[in-house]
Parts: structure tokens; sequence; C-alpha cells
């Protein structure tokens, strides 16, 4: 496999393969166990980069709920706000890193 195409080029490619060694059985065995491999692996980063995203969307929620829920004036630095976001941030990041594999 090209490591540095994208994982949906890759599978573009195996896919005209398969197509082009039709009368190669030899061929066809081989490159359908290289697909099937490329999908497993598709899917391995899709899960990865949703989990990721998802684990994000779950601490942004918790810090609204927090802040929506306060009765009196919330008094903190920006440094305190931004170190509440940053796991979200780095969440956010892995996640469209894994996914941007992808494409």
């Amino acid at each position: 496999m090209k490591g540095q195409l994208p994982m949906m080029e890759q599978l573009k490619l195996l896919n005209q393969d398969l197509l082009d060694a039709q009368p190669d059985q030899h061929a066809l065995f081989h490159l359908g166990r290289q697909m099937a491999l490329q999908c497993a692996e598709m899917d391995a980063c899709l899960l990865q980069g949703l989990m990721e995203i998802r684990s994000a969307h779950v601490g942004l929620q918790a810090i609204l709920t927090v802040l929506q829920r306060r009765d009196e004036p919330l008094l903190f630095r920006s440094e305190e706000a931004a170190a509440l976001l940053e796991p979200v941030q780095q969440r956010l990041s892995q996640g469209l890193n894994v996914l941007n594999r992808l494409v």
C-alpha cells in the first residue's frame, strides 16, 4: 500500500486493480485480501475519529451544563477557562487528524 496516499484513494486504486486483474485468479485473491485489510483500517480510523469527536462533544456539553446552571456570576481567569477547554480541543484535534487520514 502507498502509505502517503489517503485511505480512500488507496481503496480506489485497489478497486481499479481488482477490475484490471479479473482474468488472473491469483491476483484477484491477493487484491481481495488487500481490500479487506484496507476496509478494516478505514473502519478502525472512522471508529477512532468518531470516538474522539464524541468525547470532545461530551466534554463541551459538561462545560456548558456547569456554566448554564450557576446561580452566581462566574469569576475565573482566561487561563482557567483555557484549561477547561484544552482537553476538548485536544480530542477534537485528534479526531480530525484521524479522519483526515481517510481523505
